[in-house]
């Protein structure tokens, strides 16, 4: 689980993972990754994050993030 991130933090999603897209005034939206993904945070709520992922936002739950290390660093 991801703590402390912020918007524009990298985080890694595990396979089987749901991730919703619920926007005002739209029919709302799931999908669940078939391998695990990256995506980068765009806001922080209470319980879970908006990130952005394949052109669109989705909300993730932060139990279902994961803090990902830049790679480069050496």
């Amino acid at each position: 689980m991801t703590e402390n991130m912020q918007k524009g933090d990298l985080v890694w999603i595990p396979q089987d993972t749901r991730l919703h897209w619920l926007r005002e005034d739209s029919d709302k939206r799931y999908l669940i990754t078939v391998v695990p993904r990256t995506a980068v945070i765009f806001e922080e709520k209470d319980r879970c994050y908006d990130v952005f992922m394949d052109g669109d936002l989705w909300t993730i739950n932060k139990n279902n993030t994961y803090y990902l290390e830049n790679q480069h660093a050496r």
